[in-house]
Parts: structure tokens; sequence; C-alpha cells
């Protein structure tokens, strides 16, 4: 497993649940400041630099800072399920790594919301 330099329980968590989702290469950190801090994936394609998929890729989750806050009131199954909410939302972004014009880096906002119905659905 890679290692992952993340502070916060939550954005912990959700690194985890999202590592298989993205290439062994990505690095996966915790960057923004203590009162936005955001989870960043990002990795690079192989090839000549002249070929269109030889592109630096990324995907930025900005997490509303209530969410991060309510995660360490959440028992354990609440918190998995939401990790697992922000994987779902992963799981289709779209990476086009033949087409010169892709868009490289994606963001995901992860709100707060997310986290209040894994709450109230654990119970």
């Amino acid at each position: 497993m890679r290692t992952l330099n993340i502070r916060l329980p939550a954005m912990r968590c959700v690194a985890e649940a999202l590592l298989d989702l993205f290439p062994i290469g990505a690095d996966i950190s915790e960057i923004g400041t203590d009162q936005k801090p955001c989870l960043f994936v990002s990795w690079r394609t192989s090839g000549m630099a002249s070929h269109p998929g030889n592109i630096a890729w990324g995907v930025h989750y900005r997490f509303e800072a209530e969410a991060l806050g309510l995660f360490d009131l959440a028992a354990d199954p609440a918190q998995q399920q939401f990790c697992e909410r922000v994987r779902d939302m992963s799981r289709h972004l779209k990476f086009d790594y033949a087409d010169p014009d892709a868009v490289s880096l994606l963001i995901v906002d992860v709100p707060a919301e997310l986290l209040r119905l894994s709450m109230e659905e654990a119970g």
C-alpha cells in the first residue's frame, strides 16, 4: 500500500477508498490550508512529450469544512458509507488519454450533506 501523508481522518478514509480507482503511480496528498484542506490525486501518463497522451492529470477533492468536522462525530458505519459515496462520485470521472483536448484537471466538491445522509442511513 502507498504511504499517505494525510492528517485528517476523513480525508485518509476517502483516500484509502479511492486508491484502486487511479493508476498505481498516482500521488495522493493533502493540500490547502488548515481552514480549507483538500485532497489532491495526481499522476502523469507516459509517452513522448509531443504525444497527446503525455499529460499531467489530477483530481482535486474540495471538502466542505462541515463535512470534515462531522466525520469525527460519525459512527464507523457512517464514516465508511461517506467514503464509499465519494468513491461513487469518482467512478464517473472520465480520463481520455488519447484526446489532445482532454480536461486533465477535474474538481470534485464533497458537500457536508453527503456525510449527513450517511449518518442518517447508518442510524
